[in-house]
C-alpha cells in the first residue's frame, strides 16, 4: 500500500506556480522546447529545465530530442509535451487530496 506522501507527490509537483504554468503552456501549444518555455514564462532555461525534470519524473510530461537546424553546426533541442494520460494523472492526484 502506498504511503500518503507517495499518493500526494504529484499534487506537490503541480503545486508550484511555474510547473502549473508549464502544464498550461504545453496544453495550449502542444510541443515546445526548453528555451521557448523559459522565454514564455520569463525564467532562465536552467530553471525551466529543473521544473521540466520534476514534471517528467512525476509523469506529467515527456520529451524527445530533435534536430532543429541541420546546418553547420547542427542544433538539437529537447521538445516537451504532456503525456497522453496527463488528465488521468492530474485527476488521480487531485482525488488523493480529498
Amino acid at each position: 500500500m502506498k504511503s500518503q506522501i507517495e499518493e500526494t507527490s504529484g499534487a506537490y509537483v503541480l503545486s508550484h506556480p511555474v510547473r502549473a504554468a508549464i502544464v498550461r503552456l504545453l496544453r495550449k501549444q502542444g510541443e515546445v522546447y526548453t528555451s521557448k518555455i523559459a522565454e514564455a514564462l520569463g525564467i532562465s532555461e536552467r530553471l525551466a529545465a529543473f521544473h521540466l525534470s520534476m514534471l517528467t519524473t512525476a509523469g506529467f510530461v515527456d520529451s524527445e530530442y530533435r534536430l532543429t537546424n541541420p546546418g553547420n553546426p547542427p542544433r538539437v533541442a529537447r521538445y516537451y509535451r504532456l503525456t497522453p494520460d496527463v488528465d488521468k494523472t492530474i485527476a488521480k492526484f487531485v482525488a488523493s487530496l480529498k
